[in-house]
């Protein structure tokens, strides 16, 4: 049982060691991090709105049983009941596809945002890291 933390902990201490020797790693996980937290909060709130549109369709598919099933129902106000009722459920349609492209096309450029700025932000920590680097071989030992 010991050796086998003993083996987690020497990963997790080669894992630590890899990541401060390498600038770039760490910017890349944070902005990769914080874009999944972007698009967790934008999946959130398509499925809420896609949510919202299922009820609004059973609501008023009740509502067109309602009317079309009534005792001495009219045919033609049934008729433009169901008509409503398709042309309402054909727009939600079209809204939760409408939605769900904009949802991948946010989701790409957060991915591709988060990229971008781990990578300026690798260059910067690298760019220092090489600095310092060459201040300190330049340098006169005491």
């Amino acid at each position: 049982m010991a050796n086998e933390s003993t083996k987690v902990g020497d990963v997790m201490e080669q894992a630590r060691t890899m990541l401060a020797l390498n600038p770039v790693v760490g910017p890349q996980m944070e902005q990769f991090w914080k874009a999944q937290d972007g698009i967790l909060k934008e999946t959130e709130a398509f499925s809420k709105a896609w949510f919202k549109r299922r009820h609004e369709a059973a609501t008023t598919a009740l509502e067109t049983v309602q009317t079309t099933n009534g005792n001495g129902a009219d045919p033609t106000a049934a008729m433009r009941a169901m008509v409503d009722w398709q042309q309402g459920s054909f727009q939600r349609l079209v809204d939760d596809m409408q939605e769900w492209v904009d949802l991948c096309s946010r989701c790409a450029g957060r991915m591709t945002q988060a990229e971008s700025e781990a990578g300026k932000e690798g260059a910067e920590k690298a760019a220092k890291r090489a600095k310092s680097a060459a201040k300190t071989q330049d340098s006169t030992p005491v």
